[in-house]
């Protein structure tokens, strides 16, 4: 039985959400491996800071470390931008703009393996492999009409248009006063199937 208002007059209930199609798991792993590498990042460079700082203050006894904490300085730097950056694509994974973080991981894969360091390097290739999936199951659910998780808004059918609404009645005609009978000169009475005015007294029709 349907729940009833206040009134007694039955609620009401209100169309459900279609069903979202769940993320595959590659999206996990993604950001998994994102995470961890951003981290190893944060770590190197902070590790890498401190040294180049280390070497740089030795640099005035050993002249030749001056290059040698230069970069590692340089090194430091740029892990912390990985760190940035892989953050920025990690909340793009999370809003589903596959195609568009795959080509940001593309570029900071390869700072990684060149500046950043070998293990921050492969867990981003490790991550950059797995969005192709992705972005294929991405484009087979917008091609088959069925939203991925949270990239799009469900639609829902637009409610049938109310009636419009009734004229109200056209109000009678005014009464007109009725007219005297020519022979006794009382009113008539209106018998409106006949549409006429009739004289009870002297039985006759005006």
């Amino acid at each position: 039985m349907g729940a009833r208002g206040s009134m007694g007059a039955p609620t009401a209930y209100t169309m459900p959400p279609p069903m979202m199609a769940a993320e595959p798991p590659e999206a996990s792993s993604i950001k998994s491996m994102l995470h961890i590498a951003r981290i190893l990042a944060l770590i190197f460079g902070i590790i890498l800071l401190l040294v180049g700082i280390v070497s740089l203050a030795a640099a005035f006894i050993f002249v030749g470390f001056v290059i040698f904490s230069a970069l590692f300085i340089i090194w430091g730097i740029v892990d912390f931008v990985i760190y940035t950056q892989l953050k920025q694509i990690e909340a793009m994974v999370n809003q589903h703009q596959y195609e568009a973080a795959k080509s940001k991981t593309l570029v900071w894969m390869i700072i990684g393996f060149i500046i950043g360091g070998i293990i921050v390097g492969i867990l981003i290739l490790v991550a950059w492999l797995k969005f192709d999936p992705l972005i294929n199951w991405q484009r087979s659910q917008m091609q088959g009409g069925v939203p991925p998780m949270g990239y799009a808004s469900p639609s829902y059918a637009a409610p049938p248009p109310a009636p419009a609404p009734m004229a109200p009645p056209a109000a009678p005609p005014a009464a007109q006063a009725a007219p005297l009978c020519p022979k006794c000169g009382r009113p008539t009475t209106y018998i409106p199937q006949y549409g006429r005015y009739y004289c009870y007294t002297d039985n006759l029709y005006v």
